[in-house]
């Protein structure tokens, strides 16, 4: 999930919309909808996802790439706008309507990584690969390449398919998932980007906190057992 080519108007408003005292309180951890829809992602324990080191010493089959595919994808309208502003109700009053704005450019930034990786539009497993490669990145402060980000990608879309929360969510549901956890995801990794041009130590902290509280969540493990390799999400 490299991001490269970041637009500065999303750097300037996330800058914008920040300033040192609440910078980074905004980052929400997952809220309840997800739980119900995508927690626990590996209901058989695994610690290692799909990489054929589970207690049954197999790994997960891999269905045909199309056909798990169609299983993850938000139908449905576009509801950018609306997921935007409330994701962004976590932020001072003063600056709701700022962080909705930054939050509906990182989708757009996410939107273009998702065309160059090959990722099917609309996928919901591309967004939550994309939420938890962009928290790592935060919590751990580096880079995850797009070949290991295509590997977790691959593995979420396994993760979800099998997933009766997911399978029963209403299409509603499936697009607010999808739209949020990409605009998250996208956010995190955006933002701590910016901190190269701006160092802020105080801010940094509440990010990582933030990041490693979003995976928590999301992960049902501490953030220091995560790990995005070239074979993927692995929970140590």
């Amino acid at each position: 999930m490299t991001i490269r080519c970041i637009p500065r108007t999303l750097v300037a408003a996330l800058l914008a919309a920040c300033t040192a005292a609440v910078a980074f309180d905004f980052a929400p951890p997952p809220p309840p909808l997800y739980q119900g829809l995508i927690v626990p992602l590996f209901p058989n324990g695994h610690t290692t996802p799909f990489t054929g080191q589970s207690g049954s010493g197999r790994g997960t089959p891999r269905d045909p790439a199309a056909a798990k595919a169609k299983l993850t994808q938000a139908p449905g309208a576009s509801q950018v706008a609306v997921n935007a502003r409330q994701l962004a109700q976590v932020a001072p009053a003063a600056r709701r309507e700022q962080m909705a704005q930054v939050y509906v450019q990182s989708f757009d930034t996410y939107r273009k990584l998702e065309a160059k990786l090959g990722i099917p539009a609309n996928d919901v497993a591309g967004a939550v690969a994309a939420f938890i490669a962009g928290n790592y990145m935060a919590y751990r402060n580096v880079e995850v390449p797009d070949e290991s980000f295509q590997r977790l990608v691959e593995q979420m879309r396994a993760a979800l398919a099998q997933n009766r929360g997911f399978a029963g969510a209403s299409a509603g549901d499936k697009r607010q998932l999808y739209e949020q956890m990409a605009m998250v995801g996208t956010l995190m990794a955006v933002a701590r980007q910016s901190f190269a041009q701006n160092p802020n130590p105080a801010a940094e902290k509440n990010f990582r906190d933030s990041a490693a509280a979003n995976l928590e969540t999301a992960l049902k493990v501490p953030a220091a057992q995560v790990r995005i390799t070239e074979r993927g999400l692995t929970l140590q």
